[in-house]
């Protein structure tokens, strides 16, 4: 015994002690490692390039707006887009007439993390660009629309909820 010659409250006393302590330092080192096997990043990996390019992209976002451009999509008007996979069709339209753009990028993300963000490259058609995009997880969405006109970047924000 570790502690023999003690009080035998004393020596209960110790032992809880003892026991503590290795309980502390066995649930340290289990929350490090659950750490480092769940690691996921909370920023986007070219957060220095996107910092530096940020006052160019409201100016152009901006000047975009003034022009008068808008993204529309088919999913606008809806509260609940079905789990599975779902089409998306969006125009590009300026000053009330549909337009063109080089690219479209649907972009869908969860809150404080880049673990579940995904792109999707939308197909130009004849009223626009359209895509058929899984929506494999339920909940609710940030859904980004970015078009490229000329070289600016356009960007249209909201949230979609999936069941």
């Amino acid at each position: 015994m570790m502690f023999k010659e003690l009080h035998p409250s004393l020596r209960n006393a110790m032992y809880v002690v003892l026991f503590s302590f290795t309980a502390l330092v066995a649930a340290t080192f289990y929350t490090i490692r659950l750490t480092y096997k769940n690691f996921e990043p909370v920023m986007d990996k070219n957060y220095y390039e996107i910092g530096l390019n940020y006052e160019k992209a409201i100016e152009n976002q901006k000047e975009l707006l003034k022009q008068g451009y808008v993204l529309k999509s088919n999913w606008d008007n809806l509260n609940l887009i079905p789990f599975g996979e779902s089409e998306i069709s969006v125009q590009l339209e300026k000053g009330g007439t549909v337009t063109s753009a080089k690219s479209v990028v649907v972009y869908l993300e969860r809150n404080a993390t880049t673990k579940n963000t995904v792109h999707y490259n939308l197909k130009p058609n004849a009223n626009g660009f359209s895509g058929k995009i899984p929506l494999l997880e339920k909940g609710t969405w940030n859904l980004r629309l970015v078009a490229d006109i000329d070289g600016k970047s356009f960007e249209r924000e909201g949230k979609i909820s999936v069941r």
